[in-house]
């Protein structure tokens, strides 16, 4: 059914998609530890999930993740 090789394949892939997800996902994170109110939040989310796939929107959700 599957070879041994396939199944390595598979697990790198599964490996490589959870650490694209958790990178995408760490503006909202780091918002969420640091307190952020509901608005911060928001903008926070929706800059990284609707823009992040840009690089700049998921660098701002990040910029405004950390500042206090």
């Amino acid at each position: 059914m599957f070879a041994p090789t396939h199944i390595l394949i598979i697990i790198k892939y599964i490996v490589a998609v959870a650490i694209v997800f958790g990178v995408w996902m760490l503006p909202a994170w780091l918002a969420r530890q640091n307190g952020a109110d509901g608005l911060k939040m928001a903008m926070v989310r929706m800059s990284s999930w609707v823009f992040g796939w840009t690089g700049v929107g998921w660098l701002l959700g990040l910029y405004w993740a950390v500042k206090k």
